[in-house]
């Protein structure tokens, strides 16, 4: 019953980023859904993990991977899925916590959260940049195997 809450919330709360970015209608929904889905998918894999490093990367990479599907079948550009995507995920509640602890002077606790926050938004851009990079050279080869039966 919790992942079917998350993923509501997730969906409700991209679905207004999505309009808030003016996507177009056509997209909103499955996009918004998508994004539910991420999000129930990376609190499955921290819940068996306990490695925020790693659910954070492979959520980021599925992100990629459907992104650029979408992309091909909407005719839209990946960033058009992307982004609103990663509203869920942005460690949004860290960068909070780094302002709260400098304010009250406690920097040790700041400099941790720091490192968390940016090993976190890390994870989440190695983890796209990674997924389209496979699909586009996916694509590629495909796209040479097509030519090369062609001419053969």
């Amino acid at each position: 019953m919790r992942s079917l809450e998350q993923f509501l919330l997730s969906t409700l709360a991209t679905y207004g980023f999505t309009i808030y970015f003016k996507l177009p209608k056509r997209v909103r929904l499955i996009t918004s859904a998508l994004s539910g889905f991420i999000w129930v998918v990376y609190e499955l894999l921290y819940d068996f993990s306990d490695n925020y490093m790693i659910s954070y990367l492979i959520s980021s990479f599925l992100i990629g991977v459907f992104s650029e599907s979408f992309a091909v079948y909407f005719k839209k550009p990946a960033t058009v899925f992307t982004l609103p995507c990663l509203v869920p995920l942005v460690p949004g509640a860290g960068m909070y916590y780094i302002m709260y602890y400098f304010i009250e002077s406690n920097y040790v606790v700041m400099r941790e959260q720091v490192i968390k926050t940016t090993l976190t938004t890390s994870a989440l851009a190695l983890g796209i940049v990674l997924s389209q990079g496979i699909v586009r050279i996916i694509r590629e080869l495909i796209r040479n195997y097509k030519n090369n039966s062609i001419n053969t």
